[in-house]
């Protein structure tokens, strides 16, 4: 059955120390009459102070991909990475004995910037393969009724280096433990929800990537405020409008990544993606918008990652609002090779890097 609603509301939220305003959620997609769509963004620029926070010697995380975040109660930030090293390394960088690969691992930042790993003993993913050739990467997370939710991408090996995505899953985590309590699966179908989280004041707009490798489609679905963990309660937009089958939630665009973020800027939204509409391309875009849903069009390169050369790339980059200066959107991104021996021998290459982009 098709469900359809249109509703105006208009939202003032605080990201990080600056105010955005999101107005009118629900705004007609046709329309395009929001400030948002008029900003000329400026080149963003590297955050060294950022990239430090991960310059870690061990013991614990030494360096990984994803780089979600999220902010805990106790004045605690919630890092989340997918594979991860885990180990120590000397002054020099170079690995000690005993370093190992985990699939996921969390790094929690207390008040003072102290850093501290999350794994299992072994050490092992923080939230346990559930097979001996699977494995879950993390996604966005939210705080919601008293636990963290987390979106987790659950990934088949296939042959030695390849890999293939099988199906959602969401992970609830307790608070203030941390502990995982339960990993709900069974999320079908060809979408990847939870590839980015947005809160407005009356839902939680979840944004998901139908990866069909030579191109990676953007789509939305939206659950009422405080209901996240309840499927039941989710509605897919579809080209006619809200829908309650996510086999009928519609492609928006192309050209992002498996990683993004969206946040309130101006009188609209701002979307921050690692370009895909080449292969391993170095350019970081911005797109902005009306409404949560879009359209998302004419992207702007806001910057291009001097680490994409040779063997090394750049990937899912995405925004941190919530950890935000006043009219800056502090933005990472991860970085990697193709060689897997420079990866064991230089763990330090395998760590995100920041930039801030400008708001005005």
């Amino acid at each position: 059955m098709h469900r359809r609603r249109l509703t105006a509301v208009c939202a003032v939220l605080a990201v990080g120390a600056g105010l955005l305003a999101g107005c009118s959620e629900e705004r007609d997609r046709d329309r395009g009459d929001c400030e948002a769509l008029s900003a000329d963004f400026d080149w963003a620029q590297p955050s060294r102070s950022d990239d430090a926070r991960f310059e870690l010697s061990g013991p614990g995380w030494i360096g990984g991909d994803s780089t979600y975040s999220v902010q805990l109660p106790q004045e605690r930030t919630l890092w989340l990475f997918s594979d991860s090293l885990i180990g120590t390394v000397d002054d020099n960088g170079n690995p000690q004995p005993g370093m190992t690969m985990v699939h996921n691992a969390l790094v929690v930042e207390d008040g003072s910037g102290q850093l501290s790993t999350l794994t299992r003993e072994g050490p092992e993913s923080f939230f346990p393969d559930p097979g001996e050739k699977t494995y879950y990467w993390v996604q966005d997370a939210k705080v919601e009724g008293g636990e963290l939710l987390v979106f987790l991408s659950r990934t088949k090996q296939v042959g030695e280096n390849g890999f293939e995505w099988e199906r959602n899953t969401l992970a609830h985590v307790s608070l203030p433990e941390l502990e995982v309590t339960d990993i709900q699966e069974g999320f079908e179908g060809p979408v990847a929800w939870g590839a980015g989280l947005m809160s407005t004041s009356t839902h939680t707009w979840i944004y998901g990537i139908e990866d069909r490798e030579k191109a990676k489609h953007l789509h939305v679905a939206r659950a009422p405020a405080g209901s996240l963990a309840d499927r039941s309660t989710w509605e897919y937009l579809g080209a006619d409008g809200w829908e309650d089958d996510p086999d009928e939630s519609e492609r928006l665009t192309k050209g992002v990544a498996n990683e993004l973020s969206v946040s309130p800027f101006r009188d609209g939204y701002l979307m921050i993606s690692s370009d895909t509409s080449e292969p391993y391309s170095p350019k970081i875009n911005a797109w902005t918008a009306c409404s949560p849903t879009g359209p998302w069009e004419q992207p702007q390169t806001i910057y291009e990652t001097p680490e994409t050369q040779g063997q090394h790339f750049t990937y899912n980059a995405h925004g941190h609002p919530a950890l935000s200066q006043d009219g800056r959107l502090l933005i990472s991104y991860n970085v990697n090779t193709f060689d897997f021996e420079e990866l064991m021998n230089n763990p330090t290459l395998y760590r995100p890097k920041f930039i801030t982009l400008g708001l005005r």
